[in-house]
């Protein structure tokens, strides 16, 4: 076991965080893939949030998902060359645009989201509920601090 206040890299948040994080996002390509859809875990991630947030704006969706303009920009690019989001004009400042699913991508959206579920229960599958929420509170809370 590593000294107090010593840092260690393999038993670090960090390591361990990235690491799941790209498993993830690694296993829903997979599922998506097998199920016949071409949907990257970035693509996802955007998908996921349209569902649930009423005409975000690029801005707003990058620091929720914490992704960098670049590449925010360039999903949404790709979700509206497939017909899944559009980018409206703001009706609160004409300079700027929102970004909606369009009736393809909610249509996506309900059918991705059963194979989402599918990986997080297998991600999930050795812990209890209480587990679960616990870690899952733990991480909001370390999330929390981060910001």
């Amino acid at each position: 076991m590593p000294e107090p206040n010593t840092y260690d890299f393999d038993h670090s948040l960090g390591k361990i965080t990235q690491q799941v994080s790209r498993l993830l996002g690694q296993r829903l390509e997979e599922v998506f893939a097998q199920n016949g859809f071409s949907v990257t875990a970035e693509q996802w991630s955007i998908i996921s949030m349209l569902s649930k947030r009423d005409q975000p704006t690029q801005k707003e969706i990058g620091a929720f998902l914490i992704m960098d303009k670049v590449s925010v920009n360039r999903t949404i690019d790709r979700l509206e060359k497939a017909g899944w989001a559009q980018r409206v004009v703001s009706q609160k400042d004409r300079r700027s645009k929102t970004i909606g699913l369009t009736p393809d991508g909610r249509q996506l959206y309900d059918s991705l989201s059963q194979y989402a579920e599918q990986v997080l229960e297998k991600a999930l599958k050795e812990l209890s509920e209480r587990d679960s929420q616990q870690l899952f509170a733990l991480l909001e809370k370390v999330y929390f601090n981060l910001t």
